[in-house]
């Protein structure tokens, strides 16, 4: 992360070098792991995003809304972007997830995404596999006050969190 100059920059550097526990809470994975899939990333898929947003920060902010459950308003806030730019983000690192689904096998003797959607992915509770809207779009990242959701592919979706799911289950395995 070159030139910390963002206030979003400036954030995600704070939660990298944050307390293990403190770090799990937020991402829901532990730094080993995000450290990894960041390498990834940055090695197989190229950004569609400004050079000025780093990987890293990009992953937390993904995460802000998978993991925890916030709408775009609140992560844009809290990030210090717009939320065009914030559901920008989301876009580029759920493309990058699912370039990794293509990419890796699903280990069978992973965890089921049945089991870890409710514990892990608490922005992606929306997903309901087999009962989608006509077009498969699903919102994600909305709340009832401000309606900043972004519709996106159920299936693209459940993809990238499969591979997320996934590549964690790899990291802990070493």
């Amino acid at each position: 992360m070159e030139g910390i100059e963002s206030p979003g920059a400036r954030r995600a550097i704070g939660l990298l070098f944050t307390i293990p526990d403190r770090f799990y809470d937020f991402c829901h994975l532990d730094q080993k792991t995000f450290f990894e899939l960041a390498d990834w990333i940055m090695a197989n898929v190229t950004s569609q995003l400004s050079s000025d947003i780093s990987i890293e920060e990009s992953l937390f902010m993904f995460l802000d809304v998978v993991a925890r459950g916030n709408c775009f308003t609140n992560v844009a806030y809290e990030w210090e972007h717009d939320v065009e730019l914030s559901q920008s983000i989301f876009l580029n690192v759920l493309n990058a997830l699912n370039v990794l689904h293509e990419s890796k096998e699903i280990d069978p003797e992973g965890p089921s995404f049945k089991q870890t959607l409710r514990a892990r992915w608490k922005g992606a509770r929306s997903l309901r596999p087999g009962r989608s809207r006509v077009d498969g779009l699903i919102k994600i990242g909305a709340d009832e006050m401000s309606q900043d959701g972004l519709e996106v592919s159920q299936d693209s979706l459940k993809r990238a969190l499969e591979a997320l799911n996934n590549f964690i289950h790899e990291q802990t395995e070493y």
